[in-house]
């Protein structure tokens, strides 16, 4: 069952997130009226970093994966593909390249209508993107011989 929108509009967003993760047992990194930031230790042990961003009537849900570039020419035009073509096989999220501290990141998103958004929702998301992303990070390690 959805959540009624009131729940997460304005300081409700707040209590709201803080009910959600206490409920599944997450920790909260930081969180204020607008945006929540939680740390997820993933499979491959590293920390993966999801921020939880509302927009009015969408929460924006992201992992930014440390796979970063100086300028959009630097991306290597094979690692976009893949990733485009994977989106198209995903039911939940989508890689995209975000503008962060001046560097072109890969990150994985979904945007969800606050309507939409229930504990189970909230958790599925969240373990899709982390997942995902951690998997792209040693993906990309193995390729350049990190492993």
């Amino acid at each position: 069952m959805a959540i009624n929108l009131d729940l997460i509009s304005g300081s409700n967003f707040v209590s709201t997130i803080k009910s959600y993760c206490n409920s599944l047992g997450w920790s909260i990194y930081d969180i204020n009226n607008k945006r929540a930031i939680l740390n997820f230790d993933a499979d491959s042990g590293n920390t993966q970093t999801l921020f939880i961003i509302k927009h009015e009537n969408t929460l924006e849900f992201s992992v930014p994966s440390g796979i970063k570039y100086d300028e959009t020419g630097d991306i290597p035009g094979w690692l976009s593909t893949a990733l485009l073509t994977q989106n198209s096989q995903f039911k939940v999220g989508f890689w995209c390249i975000e503008e962060i501290g001046e560097k072109h990141t890969f990150s994985i998103m979904h945007n969800a209508e606050l309507s939409l958004i229930n504990v189970n929702y909230f958790r599925l998301v969240s373990l899709a993107l982390v997942k995902r992303c951690d998997e792209l990070e040693q993906t990309v390690a193995r390729a350049l011989g990190g492993y």
